[in-house]
C-alpha cells in the first residue's frame, strides 16, 4: 500500500520537474556543442564542413521520428508551402549556422553562448515586423 503511494508521489514530482530537467539538459547540450565546435575549429576544420556535418547528424537523428510519428498527418505540399520551407531552410541552416560558427571561430565559446540569449528577443521583434 505504501509503495503505491510513493510511486504516485514520485510520478507526480517527475511530471512537475520534467520541464526543468529538459532545460538543464538543453543547456548541457549547448555547452557540449560549443566545446565540440571550438575544438573542431581550432584544429583546422572548415566552418562550412562543420555545419554540413552538424546538419547531417541532426537529420539522421530526427528524420526517423518525423517519418514514424507524422506519417498520416502531413499536409499536402503546395507551391506556397514549398516556398516557405525553402525560405526557412535558407535562413536557419545555411545563413544562421554558418554565420554563427564563423563568428565563433573569431571570438570565443563564452561570447557565442552569451549571444544565443539574444535570439528570442530578435525573434519577437521580427514577429512584430512581419506580423
Amino acid at each position: 500500500m505504501g509503495d503505491q503511494k510513493t510511486n504516485g508521489t514520485l510520478s507526480l514530482l517527475f511530471t512537475k520537474i520534467k520541464p526543468y530537467l529538459a532545460m538543464v539538459s538543453l543547456q548541457f547540450g549547448y555547452a557540449g556543442m560549443y566545446i565540440i565546435t571550438m575544438i573542431s575549429l581550432k584544429r583546422g576544420m572548415s566552418h562550412w564542413i562543420f555545419v554540413v556535418y552538424r546538419h547531417v547528424v541532426a537529420t539522421l537523428v530526427i528524420a526517423p521520428f518525423a517519418l514514424v510519428y507524422e506519417r498520416k498527418i502531413r499536409p499536402k505540399l503546395t507551391l506556397s508551402v514549398f516556398l516557405k520551407i525553402m525560405a526557412l531552410a535558407f535562413l536557419e541552416p545555411v545563413l544562421d549556422q554558418n554565420l554563427y560558427v564563423l563568428g565563433m571561430k573569431y571570438t570565443s565559446a563564452t561570447y557565442a553562448s552569451a549571444t544565443v540569449n539574444v535570439l528570442p528577443a530578435l525573434t519577437f521583434i521580427m514577429a512584430i515586423i512581419f506580423r
